[in-house]
This record gives structure tokens, sequence and C-alpha cells, in this order.
């Protein structure tokens, strides 16, 4: 979530190229809308990196695409901080990132009533943890659900079948 608003001007760009996308598919916007279920974008994600590891196995462009996004980060804060004082007051966030603006009391976890980079990476990475949860939890809510149909599908085989011998 912080990423993604760090990085605006990407998401722009990504937001451009998915309504070049939806003009070409014949004003059908139905296709690209990112209103994917938390178990598409499970889907998606797991897909991505399956391919990454297929195309990339000693996952070069996955680091390199990381560092970009950390300098991309680094480089976007810096331009926030107003004051070059390496800090993000309350104000300069509201201003320039109204997301992290929001939850100001969350990524500031010193209390100082500002944020630095290094507080807004861990923000960052205990999203990303908290997302990768999310993912575990719904993934084994899946099996959860697997199973149980499964065991229902066996129950009710074996009650035809008890049906079955007592009529004999």
């Amino acid at each position: 979530m912080l990423f993604f608003y760090l990085n605006a001007a990407s998401a722009e760009d990504a937001s451009k190229r998915i309504s070049d996308v939806d003009a070409v598919n014949d004003g059908t916007q139905q296709t690209l809308n990112l209103n994917f279920s938390p178990e598409n974008r499970s889907k998606i994600r797991k897909a991505l990196d399956e391919y990454s590891r297929t195309t990339d196995p000693e996952h070069k462009q996955i680091e390199e695409r990381k560092r970009n996004m950390r300098e991309s980060i680094e480089a976007r804060f810096l331009s926030i901080d107003k004051d070059n004082d390496g800090s993000i007051d309350r104000q300069e966030a509201t201003e320039s990132l109204p997301q992290v603006a929001r939850h100001f009391s969350q990524v500031d976890t010193n209390q100082d009533e500002v944020i630095t980079l290094d507080e807004l990476q861990a923000a960052q990475s205990r999203f990303l943890e908290h997302r990768k949860a999310e993912e575990a939890l719904l993934e084994a809510q899946k099996q959860q659900d697997a199973d149980a149909a499964l065991l229902a599908k066996r129950k009710s085989k074996q009650a035809i079948n008890n049906t079955h011998k007592s009529a004999l």
C-alpha cells in the first residue's frame, strides 16, 4: 500500500497503459477494472513469481527491480522532504503522501512526529509481511474448504452405499 503511493508516477503510467488497453478492447472496460478479489490477486502473484523463477533462476531481475524500487522510494522521500532534515513531518506527508499521512502514527514508530526513510521502509516491509500472511491465510482457508468438501462428498457417498446395502 505504501509502496503504491510512493510510486505514484509508476501507477499513473500503469493507469494510462490500462486505459490504452481498454480503448483497444473496443471500449469494454470490464477486463482491467483492477477489481480483483484477494484470491485472484494471490493467483496472479504466484503465477508471476513462478514465471520469474523459470525465466530468471538466479533472480537477478527481481533483485535489480527491488533495488530500483528502493532507490525510487528514497528519491521520492527526498523530494517530499521540503526542509531537507531527513524526515517527513505531518504537513509534508499530508501535502504529498495522503495515504501515508492517514497512517502517520502507525508509520512513525518512535512517535517523534516525523517519519524517517527507515521508518517508511520498515512500514513497507510490515505491509508486505501482512499481505503475505493474508495470502497464506487465504490459501489455508481454501485448502480447508477443499478438505471439507471432500469429506462431505465421502460421507455422502458412504451414506448412499449404506442405503443401498440396507435395501438388499
